[in-house]
């Protein structure tokens, strides 16, 4: 007999994500961080940190969780003619993220549901 598989409309974000990631805060507190040199290398490599152009860039984040990333991407962007808007499907990760990001723009939803 064939295993039945949820729907896909059901839900984007399995299950265990959403138990997993449900309490946010404890995620945000043991969660490592990510090296701002690492960080620095990336955006390096995606020409966001060329100042030879003055054309405004903007960066859209697939699951941000909380923000460590955007936090960190934030800082080393700073001023430099950048914006990021950060995304999560999940509720609890966004109010988390706004806790810690009060002014980057945050939109709850899937990637796969993303309007582009």
């Amino acid at each position: 007999m064939a295993e039945k598989r949820p729907s896909l409309s059901r839900s984007l974000v399995p299950e265990l994500a959403r138990k997993a990631f449900a309490a946010s805060s404890n995620y945000e507190k043991v969660r490592q961080g990510y090296p701002a040199d690492a960080v620095r290398f990336f955006l390096q490599n995606l020409r966001l940190l060329d100042d030879s152009t003055a054309c405004k860039k903007k960066v859209l984040e697939l699951g941000s969780g909380t923000g460590k990333f955007t936090r960190v991407m934030l800082e080393i962007v700073n001023k430099q003619n950048v914006t990021v808007i950060a995304s999560d499907p999940l509720e609890e990760m966004c109010k988390e993220f706004k806790q810690h990001q009060p002014d980057t723009e945050i939109i709850q939803c899937a990637a796969e549901r993303i309007g582009m």
